[in-house]
């Protein structure tokens, strides 16, 4: 594409948000309390946000029939990121609905999975920012700048809530804003947060999880004002599931990506035609050594290093647990001679073999990690008899794999460290952050290392096993 499509596109977002919001603006002073519906828990639905969002989608289906589009309200992946039109019709759908001015709408267009162009227009306070990459960020007309602030005792951090993550990550992070000195607000529209950030209003804006529609824009407003902010997807799947936020004044950045878990993107970004080339994971990796309690090592592989049996056999594996439900390993060297013919080949094979079978992603039970944790555990704690039948009685070390070992099977782990070494690993993102070191995870796919749904089923299990706990303690004292 030509810089002459991106001007098309540029003059195009002007009119059609500015028009959009207008529409939004009628339905917002001619609502009746009380008329919403909610799509989940804490998560609104107006009649405006369908009646607006068609809106826009006809307009740019008009404008240029070949874009796709990622609207909020008709969500489906889109085929492909090359020319995309992302699109949240009302954010702040819960402050528009209780008859609060505190809304807007929100649009970015992406090109080759970089975000060039984002605009967020409040209607009611008529506060349109637009932001083009590698040129501006301006709110009507203005340029932007980010806060100079330096000393995050000074600092005003909104923090963003998501259903997708458990009460006590939030409180987590909101604990570790306030011990560094940070004034932590909530307003109710992460479109307009981010656009606050830009402009200097506030210091910061953290969400552990937030759709595209809601922050691509202001990602790149705050970027364009001097700003750093969290890695993005450049994928047409990454940018349908969403990313953790960050978006913060440079003075006091890595002090609030310290606090949020969020890593913070590379100060200087590749050309969006540059490919990104790391080097080879290796297929196995070594994460924690003499694990306490354990007295065993703990490894994390994929598909090629767990199906190497004599780079087990190198590294005293003795353990495998596969938590791949879309993978399977045929372990069998010692056929039994009584199969018979029409049977699958059984029999034993160089490994203590365990299979959890995760989803790499949502569509698991809520209980299903917790499974893995108790597996896990079960594995190591297993006395093999003094059988013939019984090959390999001697535990060694422990293999956890998935497909690629890097999200699963990270999942699985991290919890199992938490759990199991609370003094090295006192909470989940500190063992996270350490496999995503050991196991040479790459910043640019952090966001789904585990993926998302992956750590809710973590901290589900945390709190699981903490019932548990308590439960058998309060029976030991009665």
């Amino acid at each position: 594409m030509t810089t002459l499509d991106t001007d098309q596109r540029e003059a195009a977002l002007k009119h059609i948000i500015v028009a959009a919001g207008q529409t939004a603006l009628n339905f917002f002073n001619s609502r009746k309390a009380g008329e919403y519906q909610l799509k989940g828990h804490q998560d609104f639905l107006t009649e405006a946000d369908t009646l607006v969002e068609k809106m826009i989608l006809n307009a740019i289906s008009e404008a240029f029939p070949e874009d796709e589009i990622l609207g909020e309200e008709s969500a489906c992946q889109p085929d492909s990121a090359r020319s995309l039109w992302v699109v949240d019709p009302i954010d702040g759908t819960a402050n528009f609905a209780r008859g609060i001015a505190h809304f807007c709408v929100c649009m970015a267009w992406v090109r080759d999975g970089v975000t060039e162009l984002g605009a967020i227009y409040n209607p009611v306070s008529e506060e349109l920012y637009l932001a083009r990459r590698g040129h501006y960020a301006r709110k009507n007309d203005q340029p932007l700048q980010v806060s100079t602030l330096t000393d995050t005792q000074r600092a005003s951090i909104e923090l963003g809530w998501s259903s997708r993550h458990s009460q006590r990550r939030y409180l987590d992070v909101m604990g570790a804003l306030l011990s560094q000195g940070c004034s932590v607000r909530r307003g109710g529209s992460g479109a307009l947060a981010l656009a606050w950030v830009a402009e200097g209003r506030t210091d910061g804006y953290v969400e552990m999880h937030m759709n595209a529609w809601d922050c691509l824009a202001g990602l790149l407003l705050v970027s364009e004002a001097g700003g750093q902010t969290g890695i993005t997807p450049v994928t047409a799947e990454g940018i349908f599931n969403g990313l953790p936020v960050l978006a913060v004044a440079i003075g006091i950045a890595g002090d609030v990506s310290r606090a949020a878990g969020i890593p913070l993107a590379a100060e200087a970004a590749l050309p969006a035609s540059a490919a990104v080339i790391h080097a080879p994971r290796p297929p196995i990796s070594l994460i924690a050594e003499d694990v306490a309690g354990w007295g065993m090592d703990i490894y994390i592989g994929g598909s090629s290093g767990v199906s190497d049996a004599a780079l087990l056999a190198g590294h005293n594996i003795g353990v495998v647990i596969n938590c791949a439900v879309n993978l399977d390993i045929d372990w069998v060297n010692n056929p039994e001679a009584s199969a018979a013919p029409h049977l699958l080949t059984h029999g034993a094979g160089p490994v203590r073999y365990y299979k959890l079978g995760l989803i790499d992603g949502e569509g698991n039970a809520p209980e299903m990690l917790h499974a893995g944790y108790q597996l896990m555990r079960s594995a190591l704690l297993q006395q093999i008899p003094d059988k013939a039948s019984y090959r390999n009685r001697q535990r060694g070390n422990i293999l956890v794999n998935c497909r690629g070992g890097r999200s699963r099977s990270v999942a699985l782990v991290a919890l199992f460290l938490h759990l199991e070494w609370p003094e090295r690993f006192p909470t989940l993102d500190a063992a996270i952050a350490l496999i995503r070191d050991k196991r040479q995870l790459h910043k640019d796919e952090w966001f789904e290392t585990p993926k998302p749904s992956l750590i809710r089923l973590a901290e589900y299990a945390i709190l699981r096993e903490r019932a548990l706990a308590a439960m058998e303690q309060g029976n030991e004292q009665k």
